[in-house]
């Protein structure tokens, strides 16, 4: 089996020759609430906090229910990009769909310049708490890991094809490129089932203000396409998949954290992948989502017919 390294595409033709076009269609069916976040709800707890986002839990003061909340700090960019967020966030609202983590409500604070997002709460905590959580020792069935790549799958699919998606009453009105896929971002349902979650405000505010080097530690998940800054598409989406699943079978990241050379980190992957422990079907697919050239990756709707995800998404969607 021949070992291919990333280094012998890092400086091909094709990634000198696409540039994808980037466009933004406005959502104008309602708008953001404006209400105070602190006169309605209570923070009980914190479950991340990074340089312009904190996820806590909150409960509603009068219900007494409780809530995840990503608050985000759009204090130092433009109008322009603080629009854009509002417009996205309002978007992830009008969706229902069991494989996205439901948006409560939210809201914009124009003082502080802060937008609170109201998610469902889930006890079990995100798949890199489910992960780690394993004694060292135990790793994931092979058919629970194809549980959670179906409901990955279905996730992006109705993100990147809702045209296609006509069974779902409640779908996006256009094609949404995630760009944030990873364990963090992913929470738990049951052992079997997870939802994707930060749909819609997903989109990196420090990359579009050209701040690209002071994000860290989700660099692990990006598309080469992505950090060398060639312009991209939703294959994006499809490479972090890849890594996700990795991580999942494997109980570590595929990609090393280095932030100063991420392309270097990038480099030392071998495709097709080598792991022992899961069926060759498996682990090709998850090589495939890996591909260097975006071109060559397979699509969500691709994949959502293979028999292995098909057949799980049947009973999903019939329970």
């Amino acid at each position: 089996m021949q070992l291919i390294p990333f280094s012998l595409y890092y400086n091909s033709f094709f990634f000198r020759r696409h540039r994808v076009k980037k466009t933004h269609t406005p959502c104008t069916h309602k708008k953001m609430q404006t209400f105070s976040f602190a006169d309605k709800y209570t923070e009980v707890g914190v479950i991340e906090e990074a340089e312009y986002q904190r996820l806590v839990e909150a409960q509603d003061k009068e219900t007494g229910e409780r809530y995840l909340c990503r608050q985000i700090s759009l204090e130092e960019y433009t109008t322009k990009v603080c629009d854009l967020c509002k417009t996205d966030i309002t978007l992830s609202t009008q969706v229902a769909s069991p494989f996205f983590a439901t948006v409560h409500e939210a809201t914009y604070e124009a003082k502080s310049k802060k937008v609170f997002v109201l998610m469902e709460d889930f006890p079990m905590g995100t798949l890199n708490d489910y992960l780690y959580s394993l004694p060292e020792d135990e790793f994931l069935p092979e058919q629970t890991c194809w549980c959670l790549l179906a409901c990955l799958v279905e996730a992006i699919c109705q993100l990147h094809e809702p045209s296609r998606m006509k069974d779902i009453e409640h779908r996006f009105t256009r094609t949404i490129i995630h760009r944030y896929i990873m364990p963090r971002r992913i929470f738990m349902v049951s052992e079997t089932r997870c939802k994707l979650a930060d749909v819609g405000w997903s989109r990196d505010l420090l990359s579009m203000e050209g701040k690209m080097g002071y994000i860290q530690g989700t660099l692990q998940y990006y598309a080469p396409e992505l950090i060398i800054n060639e312009g991209y598409g939703r294959e994006v989406d499809i490479f972090a998949l890849g890594c996700t699943m990795y991580e999942v079978m494997m109980k570590r990241v595929l990609v090393e954290d280095n932030p100063e050379e991420p392309m270097e980190a990038l480099k030392k992957i071998h495709l097709p992948l080598i792991i022992t422990t899961y069926s060759k079907k498996l682990v090709n697919l998850v090589s495939s989502m890996l591909n260097p050239d975006p071109k060559k990756r397979p699509t969500a709707f691709e994949m959502r017919t293979i028999p292995e995800i098909a057949n799980i998404l049947k009973g999903e969607v019939s329970a």
